[in-house]
């Protein structure tokens, strides 16, 4: 048994074990989840929530600032932000807010992979709310926070200590992508995610499957990721974008019909502020 196949193996065998560990949601997500769970929450409830943590309340200000929500003056009171923006917007907000932070925790060797990790998943985010707002029924919040997260299963490996290959991150990268889907799967459903979230973490990475008749969470987030690399070099980019089965669903036939997409820019944009960002980062 050679190195990589022995490391796989011990990370197969934690995983069946339940022996990872898996990241968890901080405190702020549990409580403000309860309380737009619980129908007789109210503006000031959550308000207080979300002011224990500060750089959360800045991200919430800032996109209350938006001109999508802000009227004629600047919203400079959390309480007005969330009565204006609404719980299902701030679950959202928070939820992405939390898990953009976990991007920021690995440190030495892998963490310039992280940082491309989180920057691309920010991005595939982005383009999922747009595409599922533009292109159907499936509401665009579920999108952002599958695209978010449909990668998340690299985090925990992060901190797992393989002395063998301590000197070849590369490596271990390989090897995580292996088994990162498994991974992800388990920390979503100790999250309590969404069972269509959960799927296309496990399944975004099959770009070929005809999954459902009508377009679906996975098939928003596998378009999304594709749409990200365009313009670039990425093996991804197929001349024809026809093959994918994804494609076929929202119109797209042909690399040319691929212009249509620009379409969806400003709903990029939208997103990538709720986000924390002004602009594409991959």
């Amino acid at each position: 048994m050679d190195l990589e196949e022995k490391i796989l193996q011990d990370l197969e065998q934690k995983i069946k074990a339940n022996q990872l560990v898996l990241p968890s949601m901080p405190d702020v997500f549990l409580q403000v989840k309860k309380i737009v769970d619980d129908p007789s929450s109210n503006v000031d409830n959550i308000a207080k929530v979300i002011t224990r943590d500060p750089s959360l309340t800045a991200r919430i200000l800032k996109v209350a600032n938006n001109a999508l929500y802000r009227g004629n003056h600047e919203i400079t009171n959390l309480q007005l932000a969330v009565s204006r923006m609404g719980l299902k917007l701030i679950k959202t907000l928070v939820t992405s807010h939390a898990i953009t932070q976990m991007f920021n925790h690995p440190k030495g060797a892998l963490k310039p992979f992280f940082a491309r990790l989180q920057n691309h998943s920010i991005e595939v985010s982005a383009h999922a709310y747009a595409i599922a707002k533009n292109y159907s029924k499936l509401n665009p919040d579920d999108a952002l926070i599958a695209g978010l997260v449909h990668n998340i299963g690299y985090l925990p490996m992060a901190n797992e200590s393989f002395p063998e290959i301590e000197s070849d991150p590369d490596l271990l990268i390989e090897i995580m992508s292996k088994v990162h889907t498994q991974v992800g799967k388990m920390i979503l459903e100790s999250w309590s995610f969404p069972k269509n979230v959960i799927d296309a973490s496990v399944h975004y990475i099959e770009q070929f499957r005809t999954g459902t008749a009508t377009l679906d969470l996975t098939d928003i987030v596998i378009i999304a990721g594709l749409n990200a690399y365009r313009g670039t070099d990425h093996p991804c980019t197929l001349p024809d974008w026809s093959q994918y089965p994804a494609f076929k669903k929202i119109g797209i036939n042909s690399r040319e019909d691929l212009d249509n997409l620009d379409q969806i820019n400003p709903d990029i944009e939208s997103a990538r502020s709720m986000l924390g960002i002004s602009s594409g980062v991959e």
